[in-house]
């Protein structure tokens, strides 16, 4: 067999169904979905998460070796020939799905064992583009390093969008809820100069999320 390459890419679904048809879309996730996706070529993980307080509700996350996954061949026949259980939970979900593609841009931490409980999500756009390189500059090598070494912080990364907005998914894997907006975090968000950028972030969403399905690896399918 050979070795997986370490995952550069993600695949993220954000999807909602309406709650009398939860059970079965949880079944469907949990006994077929996730597993036949996770095993095709190109898949290294995918974990699952619910959103709190927001829509759309449920996140898979798929973690791929690179961008190139998604419009490839094996996706995109699963894509084109679901199963009959699949196409029925389509009708649940119908427009509410969003299917973004994703390159890994920066990453800092190690995946964290067990799962991290709790996600917390920034994606963004910059307001100027003429000042792009400058915003996005700052977002690498001050802004998300200041964060990441927030005590509870276990591991953050940005992506970039491949197809979707906003252009950038910035992912932080935390201990718990209180990390967020504690007196670490608020100081790290002060020191990494945010008050100066703050006007640059355009098209904002910011996302809590807890895990409901762990970790399947590819070799696990």
């Amino acid at each position: 067999m050979t070795p997986m390459r370490d995952a550069q890419g993600l695949i993220a679904v954000w999807l909602h169904v309406p709650p009398e048809h939860e059970d079965e879309f949880n079944d469907w996730y949990g006994l077929e979905h996730l597993a036949h996706v996770t095993s095709l070529p190109g898949f290294t993980s995918a974990r699952r998460y619910a959103a709190i307080d927001s829509q759309p509700k449920y996140l898979a996350w798929y973690e791929t070796e690179d961008e190139r996954v998604e419009p490839g061949p094996a996706f995109q026949h699963l894509v084109q020939h679901p199963t009959g259980w699949s196409r029925r939970i389509r009708t649940f979900y119908g427009d509410n799905r969003l299917r973004h593609n994703y390159r890994l841009a920066w990453s800092q931490g190690v995946e964290p064992a067990p799962d991290a409980p709790l996600l917390y999500t920034v994606q963004t756009d910059c307001a100027d583009p003429g000042r792009a390189a400058a915003f996005w500059d700052w977002y690498e090598r001050e802004h998300l390093p200041a964060l990441a070494a927030v005590p509870g912080v276990l591991r953050t990364r940005r992506y970039e969008a491949v197809t979707g907005t906003p252009r950038s998914l910035a992912a932080y894997e935390l201990s718990a809820s209180d990390v967020f907006e504690s007196p670490a975090w608020l100081d790290a968000r002060e020191r990494s100069g945010i008050r100066t950028m703050q006007s640059l972030f355009a098209n904002v969403h910011r996302t809590w999320y807890r895990l409901i399905r762990g970790t399947l690896r590819h070799d696990e399918c």
